[in-house]
């Protein structure tokens, strides 16, 4: 009741004075107060020009005494000007003073807006394959679908894929993905991560397999321009395998355990409008330290028109203990078209 009282408060504040300033690098400084952050730019609605866009860069102070809401802060905010590159502010009349990079902050917004649900959404479809005829016969194709939606603290994410591997005109091994992902941002930069998937990898000589993981994360920074998070946690496995013509004596069909995860989620924007990215993830079994795998993904891709991109990737993936007549490595060069929206 008493936290309720006090957002009651802080939003009564707003309606007696919804004054404030930005001042950037080069002396300039707008009157008005702020509407949104949106991708690398602060939207501000100045007295005198009406909403304007500034990138983030160029934010020297920002002065509002409108409520916030900031990542990891279930109350409102009051910001208190930023020293250097660092916002300063504190929440829910908490008398310690909090400070964050404001390249880095993922959530800022009227705290009016965040009860009122406001969100983001945006996907990418891509497809990519690789051909080749004469002595090297190869037929490759590979559709992914990516869709995020962002609520206040939480950030979903769905994935799915369908890949097709053939070689020398023979029946083309299938790979396909489903997983979910729910990110719960409960510090500035720290999230706690869940998520659960459901597939199968004919050229792994697995039937299906489905995994339901847990850990923690931290978001290093994220704008348009780059991105760096590190996930680590423990996961649960189920694979079943496809049962070989003559199988081992020691053949198991079905393989569950726990594993250790690490992963790495890296993208950068280089000049011209090409975007280098990379990401890996690494798991661990906890009862045999030699049953690991690393899966990756490293390319690039560039603007070709409007929101269509040209990709180029290689996809690298070890299985340290392949199941029979498999390899230990997959190495595998895509090229193709990605739409983003």
């Amino acid at each position: 009741m008493k936290k309720l009282g006090l957002i009651v408060l802080l939003l009564l504040k707003v309606s007696v004075a919804q004054a404030g300033f930005v001042e950037l690098f080069n002396g300039d400084r707008l009157e008005g107060d702020f509407v949104k952050l949106d991708g690398e730019s602060l939207v501000w609605a100045s007295s005198n020009f009406g909403e304007v866009k500034i990138a983030r860069s160029k934010i020297k102070n920002i002065s509002t005494t409108m409520p916030m809401k900031l990542s990891g802060s279930a109350t409102p905010c009051l910001i208190d000007g930023m020293k250097q590159e660092y916002l300063f502010y504190s929440c829910g009349g908490d008398p310690d003073q909090r400070s964050v990079p404001l390249a880095s902050l993922d959530i800022m917004l009227p705290f009016e807006s965040h009860i009122e649900g406001e969100y983001t959404y945006r996907g990418k479809f891509g497809l990519s394959g690789f051909f080749a005829e004469g002595n090297d016969v190869r037929s490759d194709i590979k559709m992914k679908t990516q869709i995020e939606y962002r609520r206040s603290e939480f950030r979903h994410h769905g994935n799915f894929e369908y890949a097709s591997y053939s070689s020398d005109r023979e029946a083309p091994d299938e790979l396909w993905l489903g997983r979910y992902t729910l990110d719960w941002f409960f510090r500035e930069r720290w999230f706690w991560t869940n998520d659960v998937s459901v597939g199968a990898d004919e050229s792994r000589g697995v039937e299906q397999y489905y995994t339901f993981g847990s850990g923690t994360g931290y978001q290093f920074w994220e704008n348009s321009d780059t991105a760096l998070s590190l996930t680590a946690g423990l996961t649960y496995l189920n694979e079943q395998y496809e049962i070989p013509e003559e199988p081992e004596p020691d053949f198991s069909e079905v393989n569950e355990r726990f594993a250790l995860r690490l992963g790495t989620n890296f993208r950068y924007l280089l000049p011209f409008g090409v975007s280098f990215f990379h990401e890996n993830e690494i798991t661990r079994s906890l009862e045999d330290s030699s049953d690991w795998r690393l899966t990756s993904g490293t390319g690039f891709s560039t603007l070709l028109a409007g929101d269509l991109y040209s990709e180029v990737k290689v996809d690298y993936n070890v299985d340290n203990e392949p199941q029979q007549d498999k390899q230990r490595e997959d190495t595998r060069l895509m090229l193709g078209v990605s739409y983003d929206w």
